[in-house]
């Protein structure tokens, strides 16, 4: 169990960490690059004064990641991502410290929430990913809990993304029954790479 605490640090995201588009009909394909940092707590979290998630329970760790990839945004709100992670758990934490890799996929979907502003959500099920460095490598694990804000450019061609509010993520791993709990937090940027699609103009 420790063990799996100690990596569950140790993946991306994203939550990770995508954007949407700047209009219902974008589409097009973006090159990601962002950032995270995560608590992780294997026994849960409790409530803060105001019904918020965000007191650990028991030993946590710390974990900070780097990630990149590709996302795709197919112009009805819906859209895939692809992405690659490098994430380090530094010392002092209860586990050790540990490097890891690995590779991430899921499907999302995208709402309006204000001017140039979305709020994308990670389709249920769909967040997999694969651990292929460090001491768990060849593991493969699953996220479910992710939702962001992101604005987007008036052209369409830049989109920032990040998690605006604390909510607690659930992490499985391949071989484990237990899942396990963080909450992170992260930003990322997006430029797209595929000139040659429509972009529609944010209202």
């Amino acid at each position: 169990m420790l063990r799996v605490a100690l990596f569950c640090s140790a993946i991306v995201v994203v939550s990770t960490v995508t954007g949407a588009a700047a209009a219902d009909n974008l589409k097009g394909t973006y090159y990601l690059v962002g950032t995270q940092v995560c608590l992780v707590a294997p026994a849960g979290f409790k409530q803060d004064s105001n019904g918020n998630f965000t007191i650990p329970i028991g030993d946590t760790n710390l974990s900070q990641l780097t990630t990149e990839g590709r996302v795709i945004y197919r112009g009805d709100g819906t859209g895939e991502a692809q992405q690659n992670f490098v994430t380090i758990v530094p010392p002092p934490n209860p586990y050790g410290a540990a490097v890891s890799a690995g590779t991430i996929s899921y499907s999302f979907t995208y709402t309006r929430e204000g001017d140039h502003e979305y709020r994308m959500t990670v389709k249920p099920g769909t967040f997999r990913g694969m651990l292929n460095a460090g001491p768990n490598a060849g593991q493969q694990f699953s996220i479910e809990g992710d939702s962001r804000l992101f604005r987007v450019s008036d052209d369409g061609k830049r989109l920032a993304a990040a998690i605006d509010k604390p909510f607690v993520q659930k992490i499985s791993f391949s071989g484990s029954s237990d899942p396990v709990s963080r909450v992170c937090t992260a930003i990322s940027n997006q430029s797209l790479i595929n000139e040659s699609v429509t972009v529609g103009t944010a209202r």
